[in-house]
């Protein structure tokens, strides 16, 4: 069988941190750089516009030879990144006064106000203002380079603590990550130290995060369910080992004796005790099949009702040739209409039990009763005899794995211990007493099922 491919949860976790923190980071500086490019722009816009104020100012003052000797020795120290050009207009004609150094002049004509046109290839933003009277008039220019240049220079700063801190941040999610994930590999190394034969849950006194107690809880369920198999197994082990052997030693004696036998009536003796001890043991291997069957399971909350009327009545029949047989009667009783909530396979093993532990235990010529009645709390199924009865402080054990009664029989004590499982998965109760009253005095044995409202609706 192929392994499905296992990865790091941690490297997982590490990973999409990382890449979502600079996912957000790269965002951010895009949104910061395009607010900066706004931020740019307007700052840039009030530039020229105080610029070119100032220069119409100036030259509207007659300063213009000094401006202009003012503006070459300055230019030769540090350049201006603004060009700009000053325009006179005398009876219609204009005329440039001033350019700004290295500047030879704007291709077209400026409008007032501002405006954006390519000039020497480039895109360019001007501004251009004249005085009242329309005789002097700056137009005053910047590239969007410089702009792009400004705002990336921006972006770049913001970026670049980024890039730089993005390892360091990838290291502190990975010690933050490993630092979470502890208790989960604490969960895992107490997992794996435990005993195979000897299982025990986890200690549920130890903190951990909300988020893994569930993975605990749901691993003790486990472990508990696992154990619980494991003793059912060894138990059944060592049941059957321990109540096969005998029948089995008795079955090798017998044979031996047929084998020795010289007389018919000998050897017809010692057979017929082999298959009546072949019968018994495929009673007991059929009960301890039986028990191994109950033992684990559990009850399905969402069993339907069902009325146990035609189960009793089925039962009662196929058994009805073994009391005849033994002089027995067996009478039956199940009135209709009583729902209970119970699996119809557990309810038949648990009657056939019942009805079969009366037929052996009550002796030869026994009355024995099979009654299904109902109640204000449920319903009640009982079965009772006239027969030798149990003393009041050995019923308690009857339950008990191959505890058996008073009277000798070919019982192997099973059969009460499968009714009692049946009954708790069943959330019923299993109640043992005080039965028909006999002939010569006392009372026989009964055994009685109460289903209360919890499993039982009507």
């Amino acid at each position: 069988m192929t392994t499905a491919p296992s990865y790091s949860l941690r490297r997982r976790l590490v990973w999409l941190l990382t890449s979502t923190v600079a996912a957000i980071w790269l965002l951010s500086v895009l949104v910061v750089y395009q607010r900066a490019h706004h931020e740019a722009d307007e700052l840039l816009d009030n530039q020229l516009t105080q610029v070119g104020e100032t220069l119409l100012a100036i030259v509207a003052g007659g300063e213009v030879e000094h401006f202009v000797k003012e503006l070459h020795d300055h230019a030769q120290h540090a350049p201006v990144p603004i060009a700009f050009e000053i325009w006179h207009t005398e009876d219609g004609l204009a005329q440039r006064l001033v350019t700004s150094p290295g500047h030879a002049g704007f291709e077209t004509p400026m409008t007032t106000g501002f405006t954006e046109q390519p000039h020497q290839g480039e895109r360019w933003r001007f501004y251009a203002v004249q005085d009242d009277d329309a005789e002097y008039r700056v137009v005053v220019g910047q590239a969007h380079a410089a702009r792009e240049r400004l705002a990336r220079e921006i972006g770049l700063s913001l970026l670049l603590p980024a890039m730089l801190a993005l390892p360091l941040m990838a290291l502190g999610v990975w010690w933050v990550v490993s630092r979470a994930l502890r208790p989960v590999d604490a969960v895992a190394r107490e997992v794996g130290a435990l005993d195979a034969q000897a299982l025990a849950p986890l200690d549920e006194a130890a903190p951990l995060p909300s988020e893994i107690v569930p993975l605990r809880t749901a691993l003790n369920a486990l472990i508990r369910r696992v154990a619980e198999a494991f003793d059912n197994e060894r138990r059944f082990t060592a049941d059957a080992a321990h109540e096969l052997r005998t029948p089995l030693a008795a079955l090798k004696v017998q044979a031996q004796v047929a084998l020795r036998a010289q007389a018919d009536d000998s050897r017809q003796h010692a057979l017929t005790q082999v298959i009546v001890g072949v019968d018994r043991m495929t009673h007991l291997v059929e009960q301890l099949l039986t028990l191994a069957r109950v033992d684990p399971a559990r009850q399905d909350a969402t069993s339907p009702a069902l009325d146990p009327a035609g189960i009793i009545t089925a039962v009662c029949a196929e058994l009805l040739p073994q009391a005849q047989r033994q002089g027995q009667s067996l009478t039956v009783e199940a009135a209709s209409g009583c729902m209970i909530a119970v699996t119809a396979a557990w309810l038949q093993i648990a009657l056939r039990n019942l009805v079969d532990n009366a037929l052996r235990y009550a002796g030869e010529g026994a009355r024995i009763e099979v009654r299904l009645t109902r109640t204000p709390s449920g319903c009640i199924l009982s079965v009772t005899d006239d027969g030798p009865g149990v003393a009041p402080d050995l019923r308690s054990q009857l339950s008990a794995r191959f505890v058996r009664g008073e009277v000798e029989s070919e019982g192997c004590g099973l059969g009460l211990s499968i009714v009692s499982r049946i009954a708790a998965l069943s959330h019923a109760q299993l109640e043992l007493g005080e039965g028909l009253p006999r002939p010569a005095g006392g009372h026989g044995f009964a055994a009685t099922l109460h289903f209360s409202t919890a499993s039982g609706r009507a």
